[in-house]
């Protein structure tokens, strides 16, 4: 009878070792909050200078996927070709979307970048202005420093998205090829 109750602990025992380490290993939810500040101070001032600068026109969004943003092409791609490209979208984050504030369309994508980029920022930024460029998305960077007044900001803005409109109405059309336009005169 002794035996089976030292028998009876030792499992006991077995088993509660056993749901703590089964425990320990599989928590359902293992988050943290990440900071305290969604921004660096430098990303916040800026963000108050676009707000002040673009209010008017423009809603601002912030760290947002770059695959919200741009979609990858279906046609002439592999499979595989598609995932990576996926991939590299869905990973990378841009610093501030301007979006028109009756639409809701994208107006434009913009970088907040150090004074000295390091060169996989120069690698990052050279892969976000591709990638916009391609979809037809302008591409805004600015040097993270001091100095930059609201409405000149809005204003340098504005000229940019101008620019970009005038360059995308003056190329061709996307899908538009000459035997489109035959077909359509006869």
């Amino acid at each position: 009878m002794e035996y089976v109750l030292i028998l009876f602990i030792v499992a006991l025992i077995a088993v509660a070792i056993l749901a703590a380490r089964v425990s320990e290993s599989f928590a359902p939810y293992p988050y943290k909050k990440r900071q305290e500040s969604f921004f660096t101070a430098t990303e916040d001032s800026f963000l108050n200078l676009l707000e002040r600068g673009c209010g008017d026109r423009y809603r601002v969004f912030t760290k947002i996927r770059l695959g919200d943003v741009v979609k990858v092409r279906q046609q002439g791609l592999s499979t595989a070709a598609k995932r990576d490209a996926n991939q590299k979208l869905n990973n990378r984050l841009v610093d501030f979307v301007l979006c028109d504030k009756t639409t809701m369309r994208v107006a434009a994508v913009i970088e907040l970048e150090a004074i000295e980029p390091s060169s996989a920022q120069m690698k990052r930024n050279w892969f976000l202005k591709n990638a916009l460029s391609a979809a037809g998305v302008p591409f805004l960077r600015f040097k993270a420093r001091p100095g930059y007044r609201p409405d000149e900001l809005g204003e340098f803005i504005q000229a940019k998205l101008r620019q970009a409109d005038y360059v995308r109405a003056a190329g061709p059309k996307r899908g538009h090829t000459e035997e489109s336009d035959a077909a359509l005169a006869s």
